[in-house]
């Protein structure tokens, strides 16, 4: 029904204070200054990067579902409950279940990059929920290989991730250059960031760190003009009870 695309210009900029750690936002927080405010249970989607390294502090959360995505280099991590520093690498993921409550602290290494998501689980029942949080190396999720393609699975069929918000399916998509075909289930949104390459989606060209966001679509004709790789989301049009972002109209 519709495709909508944001270039990286468009989206929401910032640093971390004095930190060496810099943000685009495809989605970004009400107050943000992007093009795109929360939408379906997304609450907030940000792409960090840090050249000589970076530690944003303890602070605190609560409700949501949020989920860290190790892109290059190295994230270490410190929450109050288990009390001492993990790290994840290249390829693994985060998921915080925050609840009732739950601080932590993230140090960014050197020349490390990740993609944040925020989940809006349904607040009215996880604000009462102790928190939680689970760590998956890179290994542990599944990989389709397809003709020209591959599909690294982080949460739907055949990952052991699950999630309080419902309707979610994530995965990292590589194409090799040349025409592809995305069937998009019903009643959803299809969220898209390239992570390398170019890709012509319909009528636009997106290049590295774009964001398109289409809904309700039967299927995305994809052409990669080079070999092509994406971070893409699906999430319920209708998560089926009241979200912080409320209605989101096309």
């Amino acid at each position: 029904m519709a495709i909508m695309t944001y270039r990286r210009e468009e989206q929401a900029a910032g640093m971390h204070g004095n930190l060496d750690l810099h943000e685009s936002k495809p989605v970004g927080f009400y107050e943000d200054e992007g093009l795109l405010s929360p939408y379906s249970n997304i609450l907030y989607w940000s792409h960090m990067s840090s050249g000589n390294g970076a530690d944003t502090g303890e602070h605190s959360h609560k409700g949501f579902e949020i989920m860290t995505f190790v892109l290059n280099g190295e994230i270490e991590h410190y929450d109050n409950r288990y009390r001492g520093w993990k790290r994840l690498a290249a390829g693994d993921m985060q998921i915080i279940m925050a609840g009732n409550g739950y601080i932590h602290s993230e140090r960014f290494l050197p020349s490390t990059s990740v993609l944040q998501i925020w989940f809006d689980p349904d607040l009215e029942k996880t604000l009462n929920r102790p928190s939680s949080y689970s760590d998956f190396p890179s290994d542990r999720f599944p990989i389709r290989m397809e003709e020209g393609r591959s599909t690294k699975v982080y949460v739907g069929e055949g990952s052991r991730a699950v999630m309080q918000s419902p309707g979610v399916t994530i995965c990292e998509i590589s194409l090799a250059e040349g025409k592809h075909v995305y069937n998009c289930p019903g009643n959803v949104f299809v969220s898209g960031f390239i992570l390398e390459g170019d890709l012509e989606l319909r009528i636009s060209d997106l290049d590295q760190y774009d964001f398109f966001i289409a809904k309700e679509e039967e299927k995305l004709e994809m052409n990669a003009k080079s070999d092509c790789r994406l971070f893409v989301v699906e999430s319920p049009v209708d998560p089926g009870y009241p979200t912080y972002a409320g209605d989101y109209r096309m």
